[in-house]
């Protein structure tokens, strides 16, 4: 799987769309049509369906009524407007989204704020030092930007003095609230084995593997080279997982990719709720759809809708590192590399 064809496969997005405010900007009339059109086709080919279809026709009537019998050009936030209502009938839990286009070097997605904590911690357990990983959010889709986010999680914990006394892991999704999940995936591929039970569900129940190993893997190699993965020595044996309140989208993502993993469990809290997968298209004015295309599911299992609630849930409203304590525990507890020090 090259990485041009990640770019444009599934993937987990979520943030509010903007409608841009000030004076009426006009789009030409065979543009505004071919925009409508291409939505219409997009949504009815590849999108999730809608929750009521006489709510979608009567959306689908309003964004045509835009351009059908019209000679003038049409207002782009009218039309935008109407696309969004179009969006925000189908069956996704409000996690479509248009963004207008932008400015030559300009995302259309707002880099999430710095992460909260260091990427990477040691933290003292009874039975030994457990590995804390929390991979940092990300928006950006640009190949040489994800690549830099691989090599980075490789630098960052190449830098954490006394790494390698850690028996147990906890990767710590809490930052996770949305964004592109590929660079974290990529960077953590060793966790993941050619047994995971993580799928992908179209709109008509057909189940697609999440989780490649041997293209996530060569993916890592592109970015790395012969780099050893810091993950490598927790491809086995017990491991934690801890989920906010704010794990959301591509977080959401990460997590059930986990959770194929027979050796996970969960802790924290029910996660944000935004669990579907979405696919970049660029619409022809150059604005960028986000369509969401798919559920989440584990084997034969049915699909996720909503939050994701934990295996071992914490207290409601109760601190990250309090939940941290805890799953770091069970890691240590179950791990055989664990021994009181």
């Amino acid at each position: 799987m090259n990485r041009n064809l990640l770019r444009a496969a599934v993937c987990a997005l979520s943030f509010a769309a903007a409608t841009a405010a000030g004076a009426v900007e006009t789009m030409p009339l065979a543009l505004a049509r071919a925009v409508a059109d291409q939505t219409i086709n997009l949504v009815e080919s590849k999108g999730l369906y809608p929750r009521r279809q006489e709510e979608y026709a009567q959306a689908k009537q309003d964004l045509l009524g835009a351009v059908d019998g019209k000679t003038a050009d049409v207002d782009r936030n009218d039309l935008y407007a109407r696309i969004r209502k179009v969006l925000g009938t189908l069956d996704t839990g409000g996690h479509s989204f248009l963004f207008p286009p932008q400015a030559p070097g300009q995302s259309a997605l707002p880099q999430p704020a710095g992460p909260r904590v260091a990427p990477f911690q040691l933290v003292a357990t009874s039975r030994g030092t457990v590995l804390r990983w929390v991979p940092p959010a990300t928006t950006d889709m640009a190949p040489a930007a994800m690549s830099a986010y691989v090599r980075r999680v490789y630098d960052d914990a190449a830098a954490l003095p006394g790494a390698g006394r850690a028996c147990a892991l906890v990767v710590d999704l809490s930052e996770q609230t949305g964004g592109n999940a590929w660079p974290p995936f990529i960077a953590m591929y060793p966790l993941f084995g050619n047994a995971n039970k993580a799928r992908w569900v179209d709109r008509d129940g057909k189940a697609i593997p999440v989780v490649d190993r041997t293209g996530l893997a060569g993916m890592a190699a592109r970015d790395v080279g012969d780099r050893a993965n810091p993950f490598s020595s927790f491809a086995a044996g017990p491991l934690a997982v801890l989920v906010g309140a704010k794990t959301a989208s591509a977080g959401e993502m990460l997590l059930v990719a986990l959770m194929g993993e027979e050796r996970v469990r969960t802790f924290g809290q029910v996660s944000y709720g935004m669990s579907t997968a979405n696919k970049v298209y660029w619409l022809p004015d150059g604005a960028m759809l986000l369509l969401t295309e798919m559920r989440y599911a584990l084997a034969d299992g049915p699909v996720f809708r909503g939050g994701i609630a934990p295996m071992q849930p914490a207290p409601k409203g109760e601190p990250v590192e309090a939940s941290l304590r805890t799953a770091a525990e069970w890691a240590a507890a179950n791990s055989p590399r664990c021994v009181p020090e």
